[in-house]
Formats: structure tokens, C-alpha cells, sequence
């Protein structure tokens, strides 16, 4: 359990390493569809971990992204630039460059409603997906967890 962990349980970081492992998983079996959704969750959490971390747990108002758009890349990564830009900011030192790169990866076509559409994705695309995810975890949830803060 991390010390981002919501009052309602919800826990962005080890879901992000939960997504990770199941999107590699996935990628091995020749699954790709499932292997590129859940990379796209792995980005979202890591995303949410990092508003999280700048902004702190609320202790009872929900999260910003408790709407449709909690789901929306491009909304997420476009707040959390803004948070990881202003002066000292927790959260610059892990928004590094595949992370404030998302939004021009092949990856911000992710959407979950990804999951009604099969097949959607080819094996080499899926890979692409779950590099881009794995390198985001490395970035944010993965540097958070060496430095202590999560």
C-alpha cells in the first residue's frame, strides 16, 4: 500500500505496477488487445499518482477526474504539466521526458472503450504501448518508490 492511497481505498501506484505486470503478461501471450487497454491504465494511474503526490490526498472531496474525463489522457496530462511546472514542484523532478512526452506518443489514442473493440490492435503496436507505459512507471511510480515519497 502506498501513501497515495485515497480514503476510498483507491491505491494509483500499486495499480500502476498491477497494470504494468498484467499488460507484460498479456504482450507474452500474444494478447494485444488486453496487453495496449492496460497500458493505458498504467499511464492513467501513473498520471493520477503524480497530481496526487503535488496536490495531497483530499481527506473527503473527491478527485478531479471522479467524472468521464478521470479516464481522458490528454485532460490528465495536460493538468499534471501544469501542476510540474510551476516552481518547486514535487512533482518535476519525475515528469521526465517519456511522461511529458505522452501526449505525442502513439498512446494518446488510448481510450477505455478500447474494451468493446476487438480486434483493435496489432502485436507490434501493443509493444509500442507497453514500452511507452513501462517507461512512464519507471519515471513516476517507480523513482517515487527510490526516493521514499510514495
Amino acid at each position: 500500500m502506498s501513501k497515495l492511497r485515497t480514503p476510498i481505498g483507491d491505491d494509483h501506484p500499486d495499480a500502476a505496477l498491477k497494470h504494468l505486470l498484467d499488460a507484460q503478461a498479456l504482450l507474452s501471450q500474444s494478447r494485444a488487445d488486453g496487453s495496449a487497454y492496460l497500458s493505458g491504465y498504467v499511464v492513467e494511474c501513473a498520471l493520477k499518482s503524480l497530481w496526487l503526490l503535488e496536490v495531497g490526498v483530499p481527506l473527503d472531496n473527491p478527485m478531479p477526474w471522479t467524472r468521464k474525463d478521470g479516464h481522458n489522457l490528454n485532460e490528465l496530462a495536460k493538468t499534471v504539466a501544469g501542476l510540474a511546472s510551476i516552481a518547486d514542484a514535487k512533482t518535476a523532478r519525475y515528469f521526465k521526458t517519456t511522461t511529458r512526452g505522452v501526449l505525442s506518443s502513439a498512446l494518446v489514442q488510448w481510450k477505455p472503450e478500447m474494451r468493446y473493440q476487438s480486434p483493435c490492435m496489432s502485436t507490434h503496436d501493443a509493444q509500442a504501448w507497453v514500452n511507452i507505459a513501462n517507461d512512464i512507471f519507471l519515471e513516476t511510480i517507480a523513482q517515487m518508490q527510490l526516493d521514499g515519497v510514495i
